[in-house]
């Protein structure tokens, strides 16, 4: 994949192009991306995939973008089979491109797009005033053919990344997994911690998760980790483990049958299933023979999987 950040000065070879905000890349987001690949495919042309850097509500609100379900480097991973992504820099002047002027210069000229593949309620250009209808009017000045998505529904409900936000912020991780169309996962490099769970005879991999990434309620949950590429079954805890007086918040990952050194490594955690909230034990022991019963209610979840 190329990866273009913070430049408007670039052009490309015709494309097949997917335009969204892709925030929380979910299940009505891939439906978009699958689309531009199989066109892609069929006509010999590049894909590509268009999104902002900052967050747009960064710029027009003065506010730091928090609750970011993916991150730029955890939306590549998902985008790999995309030839070409773009984060076009978001700034005052982006924001009062007129939607025409955005088409013209950004859509036809810099992307010279050939398919443009947009969610029907897709927005854009100043004060959002963009919409399918002009994409489409605009199509035959610009020689781009138009095709639109519709929105994905799951139980009646119509998929978004601001629902998505509230059932992570709920705890509900096997309903965001669903609507994500994969499981919710957080990046990071493994920095050394106390050494506590090596103490207990548990070692931790810890990571600390970015200011900006939205995470679920401080809790133990069921896990998958990926080191160098291979997954291993896992148990994470987030929170600042109050019964040894943690103070700064911390994505700790116990992985099952596994003793290496990993420290300074990039891994991706998934969470896959809440286990129990987060709380204070009275004593070590107690610590201990909670984390006992959480291994042998993950090992039994493990079995049944694989029956």
């Amino acid at each position: 994949m190329e990866y273009i950040k913070g430049t408007k000065e670039f052009t490309s070879s015709p494309c097949v192009v997917v335009l969204g905000n892709f925030d929380g890349i979910h299940i009505g987001h891939r439906k978009l991306i699958c689309k531009a690949l199989q066109l892609s495919r069929e006509l010999g042309l590049k894909s590509l995939v268009l999104t902002f850097d900052p967050h747009p509500s960064f710029v027009l609100a003065n506010k730091e973008p928090v609750d970011l379900i993916y991150l730029r480097c955890e939306k590549e991973r998902i985008l790999k089979d995309i030839d070409v992504f773009v984060e076009y820099p978001y700034d005052l002047n982006t924001a009062k491109m007129t939607p025409e002027n955005f088409v013209e210069k950004v859509i036809a000229g810099q992307l010279n797009a050939k398919y443009v593949v947009v969610g029907k309620d897709y927005r854009f250009g100043h004060k959002r005033k963009g919409d399918i209808g002009l994409l489409e009017k605009l199509s035959s000045i610009y020689d781009y053919k138009l095709v639109t998505i519709d929105k994905i529904e799951y139980n009646g409900n119509i998929v978004s990344s601001t629902w998505i936000r509230k059932e992570i912020k709920e705890g509900n991780i096997s309903l965001a997994n669903e609507l994500l169309g994969a499981n919710f996962s957080i990046k990071g490099k493994v920095v050394e911690g106390k050494k506590n769970g090596k103490r207990f005879l548990y070692p931790t991999a810890n990571i600390i998760p970015h200011r900006y990434k939205i995470l679920p309620p401080n809790g133990v949950y069921y896990s998958h980790i990926y080191v160098n590429n291979q997954k291993y079954h896992s148990i994470t805890n987030i929170g600042i483990n109050p019964t040894l007086n943690g103070q700064q918040k911390v994505v700790e990952t116990h992985i099952l049958d596994f003793d290496e050194d990993i420290y300074g490594e990039t891994v991706i955690v998934e969470l896959i299933e809440f286990i129990r909230k987060e709380k204070k034990f009275n004593s070590i022991d107690e610590l201990k023979q909670e984390i006992t019963n959480n291994i042998n209610y993950v090992t039994e979840l493990i079995r049944k999987h694989e029956d």
